[in-house]
């Protein structure tokens, strides 16, 4: 209602209906045809579908329907300005065509005079000082005017035959041509200022479609999608789709991540790291026959109940037979009997296995994995060394960790937490959840670069007490460096003890040395793993970058 070119009800309803036409159109992820829509007028209609078809928009409002509102909010304040600078160069030029060409009767009367002059000098009254001679040539010369004169009428004339413009109509074409060169051109420049704002976003999107899974926090704000919000102006985006490349050819850190986090109950079937019973261990979920839910397989017991068929054969053929012509009774097979009885008190008959889950149970893991009913994993809480020891190719590695555990702790739906630590006192806190301010301080981190000092007592501090909340209970601590740190204080080292021992805490270590072993690094973690898959980051455990 507030366009410029909005006058009527009837505009009023085209115009909404074809803002509904363009909004049906894209949601489909198609783009509406130039010659079926007569809104937004011309030229900027056109112009605004190639800005659209240059974006590849279709797609990405079907992908991601809540592009729609912002993009179709953007567009109505381009027509609106638009039509209101069209409407501003109409008005003057009409008020320069009004005062610059003289009315029919301003013309008539400014004539006059000349015309006037023009008779005085010619044919009107003579001077007084010219002779016959003179008088003579100036009238030969006023009959050469005179014929010229008319052939130019002549010519005019045939030209208006021939269907030729007078300079009046050529004026009026000129106008309009002039008029339309800067319709175009206003266009021009606002849709390349909307090209220029919307293409650092989508390419924004199109790098975190890629990445994580499920944008759904991330695109809808309280408007709806945040064109303007400053996640989308990052120019870390371009260092996450890199490292994003690089983790899919890199499995064992995709495996280690998914290894982190201890469950926390029974869940839905899905392969899980193995845990039989433990005493003295975190509660877990074990397979005990004493909750016999399934038939898993064949296993060896004593139970009448699930044996199979030919175990019950002995059986029968050791039972009383029919009774014998004279009456007396058939004695069955002895031998047959007793070997039964004998493999029924070794608890050696063929059985079939039915086990259940145990849930609430002392539990450890045995390194190997199994399809089980395990809840989600827990936590993960990661220490990230940034020292300049870790600059270079180390630090590709260390960045593809923490962008990894993101995306594994958001396609998991659980929580993940980042102490990035270098000298004394120096660790950078982040939260690593797929919304718009984590992602903010993520793509700063990323397209940050390492350097300083080591100090690890900070960071296991701050984990150890994260551990205590209520939340994070379940969390394991994966700690990214090359080894070349100081060893922690020993109260430290004590308290990680306890928490292994008490609550089940498993610290997993992550090498990104030029060694192999660490004293220190095997100190602190249950579990050391080494990086080997160097040459897909593109380098090897020896660069530096200082």
């Amino acid at each position: 209602m507030e366009l410029p070119g909005t006058s009527s009800i009837r505009e009023l309803t085209e115009r909404a209906y074809a803002l509904s036409t363009w909004k049906t159109k894209l949601a489909r992820g198609v783009l509406p045809r130039l010659d079926e829509q007569e809104w937004p007028q011309e030229p900027f209609r056109a112009t605004f579908l190639q800005a659209l078809r240059n974006l590849e928009m279709p797609r990405f409002c079907r992908r991601h329907p809540q592009l729609l509102d912002s993009l179709l909010k953007n567009m109505l304040e381009l027509v609106h300005e638009f039509e209101g600078k069209l409407q501003e160069q109409q008005e003057q030029h009409a008020q320069q065509s009004g005062e610059g060409s003289p009315s029919p009767q301003q013309t008539r009367g400014d004539s006059q005079p000349q015309d006037d002059n023009q008779d005085g000098e010619a044919g009107g009254q003579q001077s007084p000082d010219m002779d016959a001679e003179q008088m003579e040539e100036a009238l030969q010369q006023a009959g050469q005017q005179g014929k010229q004169g008319e052939k130019k009428d002549i010519q005019i004339s045939m030209e208006a035959s021939e269907g030729g413009l007078n300079p009046e109509q050529q004026q009026q074409e000129g106008d309009a041509e002039a008029a339309e060169e800067a319709a175009a051109q206003l266009a021009k420049e606002l849709v390349d200022k909307f090209e220029e704002q919307w293409k650092p976003a989508l390419d924004g999107v199109e790098a975190a479609q890629q990445t994580f899974d499920n944008l759904e926090d991330l695109m809808n704000g309280p408007d709806g999608f945040d064109l303007s919000h400053s996640v989308w102006k990052k120019t870390g985006w371009q260092e996450v789709d890199e490292l994003r490349k690089k983790l899919q050819n890199l499995r064992e850190i995709r495996d280690l991540v998914r290894s982190l986090g201890r469950g926390g109950g029974k869940g839905p079937l899905r392969r899980a790291p193995e845990e039989v019973w433990a005493s003295k261990r975190r509660p877990g979920v074990i397979r005990s026959p004493l909750q016999p839910e399934e038939t898993r397989g064949l296993t060896r017991s004593g139970d009448l109940s699930r044996m199979l068929p030919f175990e019950a054969h002995l059986l029968a053929a050791g039972w009383p037979k029919q009774p014998n012509p004279d009456g007396s009774p058939k004695e069955g097979s002895r031998p047959a009997r007793l070997l039964h009885m004998v493999r029924r008190a070794e608890r050696g008959l063929m059985s079939y296995e039915r086990t259940g889950w145990l849930e609430d149970e002392p539990a450890r893991r045995t390194g190997r994995t199994e399809i089980r009913p395990a809840a989600e994993a827990g936590p993960i809480i990661v220490c990230l060394d940034t020292s300049g020891s870790m600059a270079g190719t180390r630090e590709t590695v260390a960045k593809a960790v923490a962008l990894e555990c993101m995306r594994g702790a958001h396609r998991q739906q659980r929580a993940c937490y980042l102490y990035a630590f270098s000298g004394p006192g120096d660790v950078n806190e982040l939260e690593l959840k797929v919304d718009a301010s984590s992602l903010n301080e993520l793509l700063d981190f990323l397209s940050g670069s390492f350097g300083g000092g080591t100090d690890v007592d900070r960071p296991l501090e701050l984990s150890l007490q994260r551990l205590g909340e209520k939340d994070w209970e379940l969390a394991d601590i994966l700690m990214v460096t090359d080894g070349e740190i100081c060893p922690p204080r020993q109260p430290l080292l004590d308290q990680l003890a306890r928490a292994r021992a008490d609550k089940g805490l498993e610290v997993h270590g992550l090498l990104v040395g030029r060694n192999d072993t660490s004293p220190v690094m095997e100190s602190i973690c249950s579990h050391l793993h080494v990086f080997k898959s160097w040459n897909e980051v593109g380098g090897s455990r020896n660069d530096y970058r200082w």
